[in-house]
């Protein structure tokens, strides 16, 4: 199984689904879909989906101030 394979087993969350686990307000996804380059898949000429991995590997690569300690 490929990447693909992986990311169309895997359920798509709608906005307001995803709102709710990066806990903001659609608003706030929404813009961060615009400005931000939050992961999303366009159905149509509205909808947005979301996985749970691109929303967690967004949060990784957008999380700052954190120091690994030794």
């Amino acid at each position: 199984m490929d990447l693909s394979d992986d990311l169309l087993a895997e359920p798509l969350l709608d906005a307001r689904e995803a709102a709710k686990l990066l806990h903001v307000p659609r608003s706030t996804l929404y813009e961060l879909v615009r400005s931000r380059g939050l992961p999303h898949v366009r159905i149509g000429d509205r909808g947005l989906r979301f996985t749970r991995s691109g929303l967690h590997a967004w949060i990784a690569e957008n999380t700052y101030g954190t120091r690994s300690r030794r």
